[in-house]
């Protein structure tokens, strides 16, 4: 009877697939490379997560090169950040100016593999927001 009762437990364990539900995230430095709408590289920079609590992270950022200067790109010369993780979702939405919700620039990744890829957005009160490509990658 114990030996059946074990085989039926081991049989029902196996073939099953563990998925890692885990975001890609975590603490530390991302190199990220930001694209225009031609998906033509036009700046790249450091994205250091300093605290990741929960649901919430925030840092510090910097551009190391720019290539061609870009609609927000003067809201957005480097500082910190602050960003929401969405478990469910696996994304990660990041403001690059806290405290300031017009003129602004914001980072939406998908935070379920690496490279974390997603899109990154200019925002301002009387202005269509455009889309374009973000790319991170863990240093």
């Amino acid at each position: 009877m114990l030996l059946l009762s074990l085989t039926l437990l081991l049989s029902s364990c196996s073939g099953q697939k563990v998925e890692k539900n885990t975001p890609v995230i975590s603490k530390g430095d991302y190199n990220f490379t930001m694209y225009d709408s031609n998906n033509v590289k036009i700046a790249e920079g450091v994205f250091d997560i300093e605290k990741y609590e929960g649901e919430v992270i925030s840092g510090k950022y910097n551009f190391t090169k720019v290539i061609s200067e870009f609609e927000g790109y003067g809201n957005m010369r480097g500082g910190n950040f602050t960003g929401s993780i969405n478990e469910k979702e696996k994304m990660l939405l990041v403001d690059t100016n806290p405290g300031q919700a017009d003129r602004n620039v914001f980072f939406n990744l998908n935070i379920r593999k690496s490279p974390i890829e997603g899109t990154w957005y200019y925002t301002a009160f009387r202005k269509a927001a455009k889309y374009s490509r973000i790319k991170l990658t863990k240093k």
